[in-house]
């Protein structure tokens, strides 16, 4: 159980107290549907206060392994099945490995960027061990291509959609760079490749290749919603690729087919023909009049 600890380079409580609810639902210790103890009892058992608490269930919830309870009832483990785990469950067991390699094609790196900067800063604050290398390969819709979605429902020729998928598609691809050339910068990581192309298309699905032995797979919905955060304050109604689960397959595990070995080396060669015929170096800087405006 996380106690107090003192000094400016401690791990911050909130953190140490996701980490050990994060082992006791990954372990099983608290399984799927469970209510955990509510607040004030959270806060006793760990000795903090109650904004402590919530950050820490925060993480977990951005995770996805914790979903909101009942009105006025605590917060309960999210109920998925072993091989529909949250992409930082995922990302955790990759960088135990002593060689991480990630090949990744998605919309964007929103998720693969968050659940990386996890493992960045626990390798950072000495809760995990570093890998000796890291090497990620990342696909993404490119930046210049007119791309069908997100859009305006009601009118398709406004650009304020596309331009901010591209903005999005900046800024969790720079923050992905950033946090893991820092491990080598640092002296933390002996050997780190980070490498980021584009593709003149959007996908209908997301693969990631972990370690050459484990692949992912999410399938994108064409879903109407909101899209904010606009510089003039609109609300947009838009068509956007949703996809939340993923779906997990292992070289490793036992009982794989012949089939499913088929399957995962031909998603491998789809991957290396788009890198080393289609796929271009993504530019990251915001180029002049990229920004949202109409």
């Amino acid at each position: 159980m996380p106690t107090e600890r003192g000094g400016g380079d401690d791990l911050p409580q909130y953190r140490s107290i996701a980490d050990d609810l994060r082992n006791q639902i990954l372990e099983g210790r608290l399984p799927a549907g469970q209510t955990l103890p509510k607040q004030h009892q959270l806060q006793r058992r760990y000795g903090v206060g109650r904004g402590t608490i919530q950050s820490a269930q925060q993480m977990l919830r951005d995770e996805g392994l914790l979903e909101e309870g009942a009105p006025g009832r605590a917060a309960r483990v999210a109920n998925r099945t072993t091989n529909l785990q949250p992409l930082a469950h995922h990302i955790t067991r990759a960088f135990a490995a002593r060689h991480v390699t990630l090949d990744v094609w998605s919309l964007t790196t929103e998720q693969l960027s968050k659940a990386v900067q996890n493992e960045v800063e626990a390798i950072r604050e000495g809760r995990r061990r570093a890998p000796e290398s890291i090497t990620v390969r990342v696909l993404l819709p490119d930046l210049v291509t007119d791309h069908p979605y997100p859009r305006h429902v009601d009118d398709p020729a406004d650009r304020r959609p596309l331009l901010r998928l591209r903005h999005v598609i900046r800024t969790y691809a720079g923050a992905l760079e950033h946090s893991l050339t820092l491990l080598a910068e640092r002296g933390l990581v002996e050997q780190v490749s980070v490498a980021i192309r584009g593709l003149p298309t959007i996908p209908g699905e997301k693969r990631y290749l972990i370690n050459g032995t484990e692949m992912l797979t999410g399938y994108y919905s064409l879903e109407r919603g909101q899209m904010q955060n606009n510089p003039d304050g609109a609300s947009l109604d838009v068509l956007e690729l949703r996809s939340d689960d993923l779906f997990a397959s292992s070289l490793t595990a036992e009982g794989t087919s012949a089939l499913e070995r088929a399957r995962f080396e031909q998603v491998v060669r789809w991957f290396e023909s788009r890198w080393d015929q289609v796929a271009r170096p993504l530019p990251l800087a915001d180029e002049p009049g990229s920004q949202i405006r109409r």
